[in-house]
């Protein structure tokens, strides 16, 4: 069952509060400020040192010649990737049928590379988010509330935030299994210090979580939930922590006392293994973990009428 039609893919790079577009940076829900400086404490070396610039988003390196990305954030070979001060020229490009998922061959090896999250436990663990969307915007209101924040200014800067992975989803043909979280109200929901979620821009960003003691690259940003509209007015894409009062995807949430959050959906790395090992063979860093069966049809059924919709960026 694909995924259908309230998702937006995050790639599009935005110069307007309202620009329609697919999945500042990482937006926050108790900060309207960035976290534009790498992670630190609990969270050091948990990702921002593998996060590449590509174009106007990131790339991930994996192996000693090779980094991921989205695919819907285009590219072309001869192309460089920058990474902590040297530039990787791209020779070959390899796509995932499969999934949203793209790797780029460099004729530079790289020092150090992400290792890969090949298990199944994801829901439940606190992942660290990066990408370079765009900033906090003006306040989303439903009958003087805020609601969420609508999507501002983008500087190309890399930042990053937390979330706790909540479900995996079956996105359908040339999607693939995608992991699934939401953007929760400061001090409600995940409870996490660094609550975010992602906004136009953010597409190809890594999706970290802990795994034995080690930071391990689960998933790529890949789109939100959107757009919206409030009493019949303009549409518009916004960070929101309740639905409530708002229209999405012809659907009206009333709105109550309980929060009705907005999901975001990033391309799962563990579900795409049998291809990222036959483009780069055994040069990556593979993290042991413990099998467990994949989710069935119930996870599948969570989705109902979205639809993801695929862009190129630019």
């Amino acid at each position: 069952m694909r995924l259908t039609c309230r998702s937006f893919a995050v790639a599009v790079v935005v110069v307007s509060t309202l620009f329609v577009g697919r999945a500042r940076a990482i937006i926050l829900a108790d900060n309207p400020y960035r976290n534009k400086s790498a992670p630190s404490g609990s969270l050091f070396n948990s990702g921002w040192q593998w996060q590449g610039l590509w174009g106007a988003f990131t790339g991930t390196p994996i192996s000693k010649n090779f980094f991921i990305a989205a695919s819907h954030v285009g590219g072309s070979v001869g192309q460089t990737l920058s990474l902590n001060g040297k530039s990787y020229t791209t020779t070959a490009m390899y796509d995932d049928p499969n999934s949203d998922l793209r790797i780029w061959k460099t004729s530079q090896s790289f020092s150090s590379w992400a290792p890969l999250y090949t298990g199944t436990t994801e829901v439940g663990k606190t992942a660290v988010l990066f990408g370079r969307g765009t900033a906090r915007g003006s306040a989303v209101t439903v009958n003087g509330t805020t609601h969420g924040w609508l999507w501002g200014s983008q500087d190309g800067k890399l930042s990053w935030g937390e979330n706790e992975i909540k479900t995996i989803l079956n996105g359908g043909s040339g999607i693939g299994r995608v992991l699934s979280y939401s953007f929760d109200r400061s001090g409600h929901g995940d409870h996490v210090s660094n609550e975010g979620t992602v906004s136009s821009g953010d597409s190809s960003g890594g999706i970290f979580v802990n795994s034995g003691g080690k930071w391990q690259l689960a998933a790529l940003n890949y789109s939100v939930d959107g757009p919206y509209t409030l009493k019949g007015g303009s549409s518009f894409m916004a960070s929101i922590f309740d639905k409530g009062g708002l229209s999405s995807g012809g659907q009206f949430y009333s709105d109550g006392s309980t929060d009705i959050p907005a999901n975001a959906y990033a391309t799962r790395i563990s579900s795409n293994m049998a291809w990222i090992n036959s483009v780069i063979g055994s040069n990556a860093k593979i993290a042991s973990a413990t099998l467990v069966p994949e989710p069935g049809s119930l996870a599948v059924l969570f989705f109902g009428a979205l639809v993801l919709r695929r862009r190129r960026g630019f």
